[in-house]
């Protein structure tokens, strides 16, 4: 009984050494998955409240046209604001777009503004970068990107021709 035993010492140890790395390999996906949820939703907030600052800022007379200068002065100042020394790594792009006229008010036409936020996130588990990284892999990151539409906020102006 006891030389049957000795023959078997170190089969838990070999078996343990190749399941254990593909264990920890679908543990660090799945917590690198979680990771990379967490960012997304900063990334798709912060483009959502950007957005918002853009079509505030962006109409400065009734009726006017939009002023892209300025909605994008005003987001890049939120944005050193919100993210503080990584505002460097975030990049903005601020674009309005015109959807038409009023047919009630012909000097008013309706514009959106357009955010598009890349958020890069460090992948921090060993193992994942080769699958969920973006191009090029070896930095080891992630870019999301949230992108998020707004109409810009205009009043009628009461000299309007109908």
């Amino acid at each position: 009984m006891k030389i049957f035993r000795r023959e078997r010492d170190g089969q838990i140890t070999v078996e343990l050494m190749l399941i254990l790395p593909v264990l920890m390999l679908m543990v660090f996906f799945i917590l690198e998955y979680g990771n990379i949820a967490y960012h997304t939703i900063i990334a798709n907030h912060a483009s959502y409240e950007f957005a918002r600052i853009g079509a505030l800022v962006a109409a400065t007379k009734p009726s006017g046209n939009s002023n892209s200068s300025r909605a994008k002065n005003k987001i890049n100042a939120a944005k050193t604001k919100v993210f503080g020394a990584d505002a460097g790594r975030i990049t903005v792009g601020v674009k309005i777009e015109s959807t038409g006229r009023d047919p009630m008010y012909s000097r008013h036409h309706h514009d959106d503004v357009v955010v598009t936020v890349i958020y890069p996130v460090r992948l921090v588990f060993p193992g994942t970068s080769w699958l969920l990284a973006s191009d090029p892999k070896s930095e080891g990151m992630r870019k999301i990107k949230a992108v998020t539409r707004m109409p810009v906020e205009k009043i009628y102006a009461s000299s309007d021709p109908k």
